[in-house]
C-alpha cells in the first residue's frame, strides 16, 4: 500500500501542521485537490488594483528535482530571466525538490492549471504519445543533430501536437542529453550483457518495450526511490543521462557505467495553454526569450557535464566503458517498427526525413 505525504498548493500551513496521509495514489490526491479548489490558490491570477490601473500575472513554476539538475536549471533560469524582463508585471512562485509532487503529479497539475510552467522529461509520453519518438534507440547521432531538429521542423511538429493532445504550450526544448546504463552485475559490451538485468526505466511504454526487446527486465520506478532500490539490490541498474546519475548519487551504489548513448532526452518546458493565451503580447515575448535562454543554459550544462563526469565517476571507483554500439544498433532495428505503431508510420517517416535531410 503506497503512503505519500502531500500538501495542497496555495494553503499556508503552520509549522506544527499534521499532513494528510494518502493511501490511494495520485487519482485520490487529484480528487481531493479538485474538491478543495475553492480553498486552493488560483493557478493564474490576473488581479487589478483599485481603478484597474495595474494588472499583475501570477504564475506557479514547479519541478521535481533539486538545484543543479538540468530540469531545475531550466526552470530556475526561466524564472530569473522572466523576472528580470517583466519586473512587476509578473509574480512568480517557484517550487522545486518535488515539493508539489513528482513529474507525473506535476503533469496533472499543469493540465488542471494548478501549476503553469513545468519542465518535463521522459514522462511527457503520458501526455502525448508522439514524444515516444525519443525512445527510438540511436535516433540521433550527436547532440547537435538533436538540437537542430528540435529548434527546427521537428520541434514545430511536437509543439503543435502537444497543444492539440494536452492543451499545453511548448516554450522551449532544453536538454537532459544522451542516456547511459549503470549496473552492479557486469560491464555491458553487447545487448547479450543486458540479459535479465533489472533496470529502472521511466514509465514510458515504448522505453519499457525497447529494453525488453534488448533482453533486460525493465522496472519502472519513481526516480526518488531508485537509490535505495539499487543499494538494497531490488534493482540491478538504471538508465539516465550522466548528469542525473551524479545528481541522485547513483554512482555511489553502482559498479559499472556503460556509455551506450542509446536515446536522447530533451526537456520540454511547457506552459498551460489557457494561461499562455491569457498573457499579453509583450509578456508572451518575454516568456519566449526567457525560455530560449533557459534552453541554452541546459545545453551548455550538458556539454560541461559530459566533459567532466566520466573522469569523476572513474575517480569514485566506477568502471566506465564504451560498448560495441554496432551490435546495439542492429538489435534495436525491430524497435522502430514498434514505435511507429505508436506514433504512426507517417509521423515516424517525417521525423526520420527531418533528421536525415
Amino acid at each position: 500500500m503506497e503512503v505519500r505525504r502531500w500538501y495542497f498548493p496555495g494553503i499556508t500551513y503552520p509549522a506544527d501542521v499534521v499532513f494528510i496521509e494518502l493511501y490511494r495514489g495520485r487519482e485520490h490526491l487529484m480528487g481531493l485537490i479538485n474538491a478543495l479548489k475553492l480553498s486552493c490558490a488560483t493557478a493564474v491570477v490576473v488581479g487589478s488594483l483599485a481603478g484597474g490601473a495595474f494588472a499583475q500575472t501570477s504564475l506557479r513554476l514547479a519541478v521535481e528535482t533539486t538545484s543543479g539538475d538540468p530540469t531545475n536549471v531550466m526552470l530556475a533560469t526561466f524564472r530569473d530571466e522572466l523576472e528580470a524582463a517583466a519586473g512587476d508585471d509578473v509574480s512568480l512562485e517557484f517550487f522545486d525538490g518535488g515539493s508539489l509532487g513528482d513529474e507525473i503529479a506535476l503533469m496533472e497539475m499543469i493540465r488542471a492549471n494548478q501549476a503553469q510552467v513545468v519542465p518535463i522529461g521522459s514522462d511527457i509520453v503520458d501526455l502525448d504519445t508522439h514524444f515516444s519518438i525519443f525512445d527510438a534507440p540511436f535516433l540521433f547521432g550527436t547532440k547537435q543533430q538533436a538540437r537542430d531538429a528540435l529548434d527546427g521542423e521537428l520541434g514545430d511538429l511536437l509543439k503543435t501536437s502537444l497543444r492539440e493532445e494536452a492543451g499545453l504550450e511548448v516554450l522551449a526544448f532544453g536538454e537532459l542529453g544522451f542516456r547511459v546504463i549503470s549496473n552492479n552485475v557486469r560491464p555491458i559490451n553487447t545487448p547479450e550483457d543486458l540479459a535479465n538485468l533489472k533496470l529502472r526505466t521511466p514509465g514510458s511504454p515504448t522505453r519499457i518495450m525497447a529494453f525488453t526487446t534488448l533482453g533486460a527486465a525493465p522496472t519502472p520506478m519513481s526516480l526518488g526511490d531508485v537509490y535505495v532500490a539499487l543499494r538494497q539490490g531490488a534493482l540491478d541498474g538504471q538508465e539516465n543521462p550522466m548528469s542525473v546519475i551524479e545528481e541522485f548519487s547513483f554512482h555511489e551504489v553502482q559498479d559499472y557505467i556503460t556509455l551506450t548513448n542509446h536515446v536522447y532526452t530533451p526537456i520540454t518546458l511547457a506552459m498551460n495553454g489557457g494561461a499562455y493565451d491569457a498573457l499579453s503580447d509583450e509578456l508572451k515575448q518575454a516568456v519566449a526569450e526567457a525560455a530560449e535562454t533557459a534552453a541554452i543554459a541546459t545545453r551548455e550544462l550538458s556539454d560541461e557535464q559530459d566533459a567532466r563526469l566520466v573522469a569523476f565517476f572513474e575517480e569514485a571507483g566506477v568502471e566506465v566503458n564504451t560498448p560495441d554500439l554496432a551490435s546495439f544498433q542492429a538489435a534495436s532495428e525491430p524497435i522502430y517498427d514498434e514505435i511507429a505503431a505508436v506514433v504512426s508510420q507517417e509521423f515516424m517517416d517525417s521525423v526520420l526525413e527531418i533528421i536525415n535531410e
